[in-house]
């Protein structure tokens, strides 16, 4: 294998350096995509949960008032 200057060693270093700060950062980001994603879903779930657990309870419907008999006009 060939020699590496002592210069080119150091810009592979740097080069290498920012490389892996790049990917720290891009899985740094998917992840608090993924975290975004499970609270919402986790929201969700509590939702549905509490969606059943709470009765439902509709209110009673007003009842029509009660009225008299019209009177007969045939008397």
């Amino acid at each position: 294998m060939a020699e590496i200057s002592q210069k080119d060693q150091l810009a592979l270093h740097e080069f290498s350096v920012r490389y892996r700060a790049a990917l720290a950062q891009r899985h740094l980001t998917q992840e608090q995509s993924m975290d975004t994603v499970k609270d919402a879903v986790r929201d969700q779930y509590d939702q549905e949960m509490q969606a059943k657990r709470s009765p439902t309870i509709e209110p009673p419907t007003p009842a029509k008032e009660h009225e008299p008999p019209e009177p007969d006009q045939d008397r």
